[in-house]
């Protein structure tokens, strides 16, 4: 099978294609043949290597993992011998080991059935943004129905599913993103949008909740635009300053406000997927998606990630091919 390997670090020219041996599902494992596969900023960071604790998870000085991918939507084509709840044939979407590749192992768990009236490039867009976006706002931002929500970065793979997800909680939504993305994100159904090039986010408040994807500004800035009770969610940014912004969460989170500023890494569920499910098949949750890449084409998916500048995702597709093995 093709598949994209990384076998050092660095920028994603590193990044190659490569026939390999397709894995085999064991206990609670399913093999999924690969349609489609979503980006994530954590996909850019494990091909950087520049954050210690992921050169720790992957290998150091080089990679001794060399899969790379996660989220993706496809076609059960295989199931480990514990396996209960998938058979041969289904459509499934959530998290696999190495998604950049036509053939991946995912646990059972963290696949659940893909809804048919979705595309799997629309499904594939969904799982690590989704949850994100889900557990940041109910979970962590403990958002109920009638609270005002300030999202930051409103425009990307988490912000464009946190701005249905919120308003599906009836909160009322203001959006801050660029000018160029202003109309998309009043589309999805935010109340009020702040271009952030002609007009600042900090005053417009308070707020009950923020949850920003950016991590721009010093924690102060959050927190005085949030109400007494207020909670502002962090998810980090896309950028080689993630070390940097870690570690000054950590002091904030040392200091008087600190119990007010939350930090988290959305963790895959079958429940929160199956809810996500139930959004999309419902039109409340839609996916929003930039451009596609066929596989082949990675270092440029990879660069288009890394731009910033992303409407939604970058999904790349995995074509069908009659030499497929």
């Amino acid at each position: 099978m093709k598949a994209i390997r990384a076998r050092r670090y660095g920028t994603p020219h590193v990044l190659t294609l490569e026939e390999v041996d397709p894995p085999t599902p064991e206990g609670d494992q399913v093999l999924v043949e690969v349609r489609s596969a979503g980006l994530n900023p954590s996909d850019w960071h494990r091909m950087e290597g520049k954050i210690p604790m992921l050169r720790q998870a992957y290998g150091d000085p080089e990679p001794t993992d060399h899969t790379l991918g996660t989220d993706c939507a496809g076609t059960v084509v295989a199931v480990g011998k514990n396996v209960a709840r998938f058979t041969v044939g289904d459509a499934v979407f959530g998290a696999a080991k190495g998604a950049l590749a036509e053939y991946a192992i995912a646990t059972e768990r963290n696949l659940v059935r893909k809804p048919e009236n979705v595309p799997f490039v629309d499904a594939a867009a969904v799982p690590t943004g989704g949850l994100t976006a889900l557990q940041g706002l109910r979970d962590h931002g403990r958002l109920v129905s009638g609270q005002r929500v300030l999202i930051v970065g409103a425009s990307g793979g988490v912000g464009v599913a946190a701005v249905q997800i919120a308003k599906s909680f009836d909160a009322h939504v203001t959006a801050a993103c660029s000018t160029t993305n202003t109309d998309m994100v009043r589309g999805l159904g935010a109340d009020d949008v702040i271009d952030y090039t002609a007009q600042d986010w900090d005053g417009t408040g308070p707020y009950d909740l923020i949850l920003d994807m950016v991590g721009d500004r010093p924690f102060d800035v959050y927190v005085k635009n949030l109400t007494p009770a207020g909670r502002m969610v962090s998810v980090g940014a896309l950028g080689t300053d993630t070390t940097e912004h870690l570690a000054k969460l950590g002091a904030y989170k040392a200091s008087a406000h600190g119990e007010r500023v939350i930090s988290f890494v959305a963790q895959f569920n079958t429940g929160d997927l199956e809810m996500l499910t139930q959004l999309m098949s419902s039109g409340a949750l839609t996916s929003v998606i930039d451009r596609t890449f066929p596989l082949a084409e990675i270092a440029s998916a990879m660069t288009m990630l890394g731009s910033k500048r992303t409407s939604g995702k970058v999904v790349v597709r995995v074509d069908r091919s009659p030499t497929r093995a």
